[in-house]
């Protein structure tokens, strides 16, 4: 392929291979399977978390030219499905940023949802609240997307996540044309389920809204177009070695913006069609922070890049790798990082790519959250391990707080329970784990405790966490236990250490979700971790 074609509507099914059909990629799993998929670092299982939810949800999926590669409850071009290449975009889908679903509702009200966003973030709350045992609210819930609080902002949600509710609360979710109950022999499909699996939030409301002049699932459609928009970096890995004495390998990274152009020959003409390549992108380099002193980019330094794009969309970075600090006698050691290449501007990435897009239309995606250019590099180089860092392997171990943290006027402090964590490390990245917090606090006549869990990331040097969906009950005296959401972060920092015992530093920001609740504090700690290899 000469140069990047930008992934729009319908995208490249090159990518997905249409070979998705015949590799057993279509299996219905549960919910939290398809969480654990999507959540994988492993493509392909990522797009067998794609291809499972929709095959529980019902949605089809056809090639550009019609053929139906997967039964849906709603089947026909007509109908709701998505295109074969599209699945790899859902699976993308779920890896980017996050952001507060509040700022999703606003974005529908711009769009013209006679509804405030506030309320529309209630509706979706009550919904998943009476249907919390849905296959899609479970799976939502799987992937740390929780309405049971009360926070403001809502929950953090991704392209994914938005997706989703954008079915869920405008797609008439009726099957009236269904497939028969046994697909055709040897087609390789699964029966479509009996009822469609989206449509909680359209019985709660959303069947009185509209999101625009055309149907619920163009607009659907429409997202998936701007997410199909892809800067693809070459190669997709890298391993390169620091040089003894001198400079080590370097690579040549190129950045494409990719747009897939005209509409595709099957169902209706889409509300996004790319018809000419976007000319030139401007584009950043964000190196990781794991690579800093292993690798320079460009003609020297570390610091991120901002590029512009040629009129093919392609943009090309040169990164090195240093001097090796270590004798060829020492042992090898390596660390992996992400280089990363992003859009500087989504919306004028958004008008390149859909020129001539309604602006209420390029309002209300372009700021939505986005994949972005991936590319793992790994550098090795030669060395004496360092044992006052998290090296590769599993660590765990417990930590008791102390600190103070205001509460609806009062001052509490650490009375009982601990931190517990577990941090898995590999390739020099904090990969996998969890952080608890069970934490008793007392203040006068205020009991209170803080209760959370966090997925851990970062790498050797520090370990970091971040969740919005830790809680904390208190209560004055005899009076009746209030619990309010709350927003907590924390950082590991190991000081010293054998290679088999660390002991450092924890430091625990908490805050309230609700502005109103009064909660905020700093909570700190000594934490011993021991290594399991």
């Amino acid at each position: 392929m000469g140069g990047l074609v930008l992934a729009l509507l319908l995208p490249l099914a090159a990518c997905t291979g249409g070979g998705s059909r015949g590799d057993g990629a279509q299996v219905a799993l549960s919910p939290e399977q398809t969480a654990a998929a999507l959540a994988s670092p492993d493509p392909a299982q990522r797009r067998r978390g794609a291809w499972s939810l929709l095959a529980n949800l019902g949605v089809a999926v056809y090639t550009p030219t019609g053929e139906q590669v997967l039964a849906g409850v709603r089947p026909g071009a007509d109908g709701v499905y998505v295109l074969d290449s599209q699945v790899e975009t859902l699976a993308e889908m779920a890896g980017t940023a996050r952001e507060p679903m509040l700022a999703f509702t606003g974005r529908l009200s711009a769009l013209g949802v006679r509804r405030e966003p506030a309320a529309l973030l209630e509706l979706y709350r009550t919904a998943y609240w009476q249907g919390r045992t849905w296959w899609l609210v479970r799976l939502l819930q799987a992937r740390k997307v929780d309405f049971s609080g009360d926070g403001e902002l809502g929950p953090s949600v991704d392209a994914l996540s938005e997706w989703l509710m954008l079915l869920d609360a405008f797609v008439i979710p009726d099957a009236g044309a269904r497939v028969p109950a046994r697909a055709p022999m040897g087609s390789g499909q699964r029966p479509a389920p009996d009822t469609a699996g989206w449509g909680l939030a359209y019985a709660a409301g959303g069947r009185e809204l509209s999101l625009g002049s055309a149907p619920a699932t163009a607009y659907a459609q429409a997202l998936l177009s701007w997410q199909d928009v892809r800067i693809r970096l070459s190669p997709q890995t890298a391993r390169l070695t620091q040089g003894p004495g001198g400079p080590g390998d370097a690579v040549d990274v190129v950045a494409t913006v990719d747009v897939v152009q005209g509409a595709p020959k099957f169902g209706a003409r889409p509300l996004l069609t790319a018809d000419a390549a976007p000319g030139v992108v401007d584009l950043a380099w964000l190196p990781p922070a794991q690579l800093a002193g292993h690798v320079e980019l460009g003609d020297g330094g570390f610091a991120p890049r901002r590029v512009v794009t040629d009129a093919a969309g392609r943009a090309t970075l040169r990164m090195r790798a240093t001097a090796d600090p270590g004798a060829p006698a020492d042992p090898e050691r390596a660390v992996t990082g992400v280089l990363q290449a992003v859009p500087t501007d989504n919306l004028r990435l958004f008008r390149a790519a859909f020129s001539g897009a309604p602006e209420a239309l390029a309002d209300f995606l372009a700021p939505m959250p986005r994949t972005v250019g991936r590319l793992p590099v790994t550098v090795a180089w030669h060395g004496r391990e360092d044992c006052a860092t998290f090296t590769d392997g599993e660590w765990s171990g417990t930590a008791t707080v102390s600190g103070a943290v205001r509460v609806g006027g009062a001052t509490v402090r650490p009375v009982g329970g601990q931190v517990t964590f577990r941090l898995v490390v590999s390739g020099g990245n904090v990969i996998d784990g969890e952080v608890g917090q069970v934490v008793e606090l007392s203040g006068g006549r205020v009991t209170a405790t803080l209760d959370g869990t966090a997925r851990p990331a970062g790498g050797p040097a520090a370990a970091t966490f971040a969740h919005t969906g830790g809680t904390l009950e208190w209560a004055v005296g005899d009076r009746p236990v209030t619990t309010a959401k709350l927003a907590v972060e924390g950082r590991f920092t190991p000081r010293a250490g054998d290679c088999a015992t660390l002991s450092g530093d924890l430091a625990l920001s908490v805050r309230g979700t609700r502005v109103a609740d009064g909660i905020a504090g700093s909570l700190t700690a000594q934490f011993t971790a021991t290594s399991a290899g």
